[in-house]
């Protein structure tokens, strides 16, 4: 019952920013052959991740002055005119957003809140729902409603010695229906910063790496978020490597998950999705490179498939066969289709 207003929800942004020919071409990223983009929506500041509210407009979490100014804001956007309106403010780094069972909850620098929608389906006043996450100082990722109706979110690694500290390095599900009790969901992630969930109900996530290990910066990558396994962190990089400095070995290795893809160190995957004119491919958005890349499941090898981008985030696809694009250093949101 929760899903039914975002259901309608998204029928009703495809309708809105359909191929009607008013948006305008965009200049910048380089499409490939048999597709086109344009602009829906900008003027953004800082935008991170964005979802459809149940009103119909797009609600997008920004940051919308430093990023440790704790300016943040939730706005929504009417992508047929143009206006928006600012629905909460005085957020500290939200970088994850989701409407979940009534509820509007927010990924912020070091908590859980989630805030009820009235009849209206307008947030109220907002409520801590978990609190002192362990977080990398920056952010703590996207939220992603899985089809099941809980929660994904993530606590980035905190390395202690050769081992991730307690609490950190973990994709979390929750279910709204008892907040305080979180489960881990797999282990060993530096920072499981965005995940999407395909037909067959897999889920997959990003994972941003940092540091040095060996003396090498890590490799970031594209895992299957498998139910109880561990991705190796810290111990295990890449292509199950082992961290000759804290441990690591071909044999412990060995017992962790082999990732989908790997990319070069300090990519940056902010966003992922499965590519709406494609279900057996991924599409994971480089935060520094300013590239979307696709990756086929079963083969992995990543292949750019938007560039040039203003540090793309944000991954939505829609029903009507669209992807929505977030371009946080530009502060606006593209539309990509094919022709």
């Amino acid at each position: 019952m929760a899903r039914t207003p975002l259901v309608i929800g998204l029928v009703a942004l495809a309708l809105a920013v359909g191929c009607g020919g008013s948006q305008p071409e965009v200049a910048g990223p380089d499409v490939p052959p048999g597709y086109r983009s344009s602009v829906v929506a900008e003027g953004l500041q800082g935008p991170t991740q964005f979802t459809v509210g149940p009103d119909g407009r797009l609600w997008v979490a920004q940051l919308a002055g430093p990023e440790g100014a704790a300016e943040g804001e939730v706005v929504a956007v009417d992508l047929a005119s143009g206006e928006r309106e600012v629905l909460l403010d005085g957020l500290d780094k939200p970088t994850g957003l989701a409407v979940l069972d009534g509820h509007l909850w927010l990924a912020l620098a070091d908590a859980l809140v989630r805030a009820p929608l009235d009849a209206q389906g307008r947030p109220g006043a907002s409520e801590v729902v978990l609190a002192d996450l362990p977080n990398n100082g920056r952010s703590q990722g996207t939220l992603t409603v899985t089809p099941e109706g809980t929660l994904l979110y993530e606590t980035s690694g905190d390395q202690r010695g050769a081992q991730a500290a307690a609490g950190t390095g973990i994709l979390w599900e929750l279910d709204p229906t008892t907040p305080g009790e979180p489960r881990p969901f797999a282990t060993g992630l530096k920072n499981a910063y965005a995940h999407t969930v395909d037909a067959e109900g897999r889920r997959w996530t990003t994972e941003v790496g940092d540091g040095r290990f060996d003396g090498e910066p890590p490799p970031d990558e594209l895992n299957l978020a498998v139910d109880g396994a561990d991705y190796g962190w810290p111990r295990c990089l890449g292509d199950r490597l082992g961290v000759e400095e804290l441990g690591g070995s071909d044999e412990v290795c060995a017992t962790t998950e082999i990732p989908l893809a790997v990319f070069p160190a300090g990519a940056t995957p902010t966003g992922v999705a499965v590519a709406p004119w494609d279900p057996g491919a991924l599409l994971v958005s480089l935060w520094t490179r300013g590239e979307v890349v696709r990756v086929l499941v079963g083969e992995g090898e990543p292949e750019v498939f938007l560039d040039g981008l203003d540090a793309p985030q944000h991954l939505l696809a829609l029903p009507d066969g669209a992807l929505l694009v977030g371009e946080h250093g530009a502060g606006r949101v593209l539309r990509v289709e094919r022709e």
